[in-house]
């Protein structure tokens, strides 16, 4: 499944809008992405499909025995199947069909704040969760926050959310404190959490490091203009 990193533009709004309102309904939350898209102390990347690839044509298949599932897709590849699931959530606007649709996957906003670099919030869509996409999205993330010049990435998380700590930990970063009853939705704490400078030479190095690792386990890293 390929996947790259771009930063946002206005014909990404209404897919980040829905990626928005799966992940965060019920908080409320409601990001002015066109305003936001021309903050200068602020960056929006968006993880997409450069060209989604078509459904394999179904191959022909005898008629099933009684001791066989018609109903089966182990012959589909796991990519097909989600890359169908999330198009099929993408309504089609009247553009012709000649025009390829960019199929967003996830984004993440960023906001410079003094030293800081802060991850606002950072979404996948669901069918395509545990796919190393958010992972890749934070990847982009601290290399804005590296270019902008920012001195560490700050970000706030559930504490709930052991899967995400697990992954902000793996990339350096540290709690440093709580948000008592932040989440709207559930009255749930944030962990508010912290790398160490990102511009120090240990910083750099596990960020080099992970960065090598991450295509074994994934894909290339494709980051675009």
């Amino acid at each position: 499944m390929d996947v790259a990193l771009r930063r946002m533009r206005p014909e990404d709004r209404k897919e980040v809008k829905e990626i928005e309102r799966e992940a965060f309904a019920p908080l409320g939350v409601g990001t002015p992405f066109k305003r936001e898209m021309n903050n200068r102390y602020a960056k929006y990347l968006v993880a997409y499909f450069p060209e989604p690839p078509e459904p394999p044509e179904p191959a022909a298949q005898p008629e099933p025995s009684i001791h066989e599932d018609s109903g089966r897709s182990a012959d589909v590849p796991i990519w097909s199947r989600m890359l169908k699931s999330v198009q099929s959530l993408v309504k089609q606007d009247d553009r012709p069909s000649t025009e390829k649709e960019s199929c967003i996957a996830g984004y993440l906003g960023v906001w410079f704040q003094g030293n800081e670099a802060h991850i606002t919030e950072i979404a996948v869509r669901e069918p395509l969760r545990g796919q190393g996409i958010g992972e890749l999205l934070l990847i982009g993330s601290l290399r804005v926050a590296l270019e902008y010049g920012s001195s560490v990435v700050t970000l706030e998380v559930r504490a709930s959310n052991f899967v995400a700590h697990r992954l902000y930990e793996k990339y350096g970063f540290k709690p440093a404190g709580v948000r008592k009853g932040y989440y709207a939705d559930n009255r749930e704490d944030a962990v508010i959490m912290t790398t160490s400078p990102i511009h120090s030479d240990a910083y750099r190095e596990l960020f080099r490091e992970l960065q090598e690792k991450y295509p074994a386990h994934w894909r290339e890293i494709r980051i675009e203009n």
